[in-house]
């Protein structure tokens, strides 16, 4: 009897350690799922985003040239006008009045003039019969002189005040759209104030406004996308302001709006210009992981996972150019490379059907 329960107590012994044989077998971590990409050339571009207004490519400001009430106001935004076309009127009461005044004046000097004229015609036969001196001659003709030259000035001033008397009417200066009033019937208005805005070509373009760096690198011919309201449209910088806006410290910089363009003058839009552009060896930006020592990549090679760490430049559109660390052609982990450590088992994902990042116990 012991011995049957000696020979029990060894199989169930033999039991168990064939049991713990077949566990630690099967001990450690799985192999990761990855997907891989090979490191090449590709066409890489660096953008940065900007704010963007659209205006006028000319849009003079016309402005009331005398002082006076708006009688009436004859156009509104968004009208077409042409070169010379009244826009608003001023009462014309009191400029018509100094106008008339001023002829006036010009009339009576002209008079004073031909009298004057006449009187130095007398003199110098006076003079010739010996009836008068050399010298009331003389003073006779200064006078005629003076007078001439008071009767140019007033004419000046009489034409001034005719063309005052114009002003009364406010006309465009050019051709256009009128993009917006600043006056209404019955205000008062004194020379210089800006009644209407005037987008005098109907072109219009975008005015950029970047800061900082970034700023400093704009320059003419520089690819700019606009987007606003589901529309898209590409351009290129035309024209960069040399220095920066006393307000917002930003480089200023501008770029045509082609016709068909959808937006209107005032819009503000969304700008990405790129700054530069080259091809480079770059992989997606999934496949560089950040690691308390830096950025690395994993690379694979007989379902083994090595760790390189390696220095990158340019990020654009989710791929990261690789500086330096690794060689073209290099083949890279890439979904899944997050999981990865320096070693590590991998698989190919897409050869398993199984999402990248899981172990094959998954």
């Amino acid at each position: 009897m012991k011995s049957i329960a000696s020979l029990l107590a060894l199989c169930l012994l033999a039991a168990c350690s064939g049991g713990d044989k077949s566990s630690s077998a099967r001990k450690g971590p799985p192999p990761v799922a990855v997907t891989t990409t090979q490191l090449a050339l590709q066409p890489l571009a660096e953008t940065v985003r900007a704010w963007a207004e659209v205006e006028a490519t000319a849009s003079p400001d016309v402005a009331a040239e005398v002082s006076g009430r708006v009688s009436r106001v004859l156009v509104d935004a968004g009208q077409t006008v042409q070169a010379g076309q009244a826009l608003a009127e001023i009462e014309p009461g009191n400029l018509n009045d100094a106008r008339l005044a001023a002829e006036a004046e010009a009339a009576r000097y002209q008079a004073l003039l031909a009298e004057q004229q006449a009187t130095v015609s007398r003199n110098q036969a006076l003079v010739k019969q010996g009836f008068i001196s050399a010298a009331a001659l003389d003073a006779s003709l200064a006078q005629r002189d003076a007078l001439q030259k008071q009767l140019s000035a007033a004419k000046a001033q009489a034409s001034s005040k005719g063309r005052d008397a114009a002003r009364a009417v406010i006309r465009a200066p050019l051709a256009g759209v009128i993009e917006a009033r600043a006056v209404s019937a019955g205000d008062y208005v004194n020379p210089g104030k800006v009644v209407f805005s005037l987008n005098a070509s109907g072109s219009r373009r975008v005015r950029l406004a970047l800061g900082g760096a970034a700023g400093d690198r704009l320059a003419r011919g520089m690819a700019v996308t606009l987007t606003s309201g589901g529309h898209s449209v590409k351009t290129m910088v035309s024209e960069v302001r040399a220095g920066l806006d006393p307000a917002s410290r930003a480089r200023i910089a501008w770029a045509d709006l082609p016709a068909d363009a959808p937006w209107r003058v005032g819009d503000a839009l969304d700008a990405d210009i790129q700054l530069a552009s080259r091809d480079a060896l770059a992989l997606p930006a999934q496949a560089v992981v950040a690691r308390p020592g830096g950025q690395v990549v994993y690379l694979v090679d007989g379902g083994k996972a090595a760790e390189r760490k390696v220095v990158t430049g340019m990020n654009s559109d989710g791929k990261l150019e690789i500086v330096s660390g690794l060689n073209a052609g290099a083949t890279v982990a890439v979904d899944g490379a997050g999981f990865l450590a320096d070693g590590a088992a991998v698989r190919d994902a897409a050869a398993t059907g199984k999402p990248a990042g899981k172990g094959a116990g998954a």
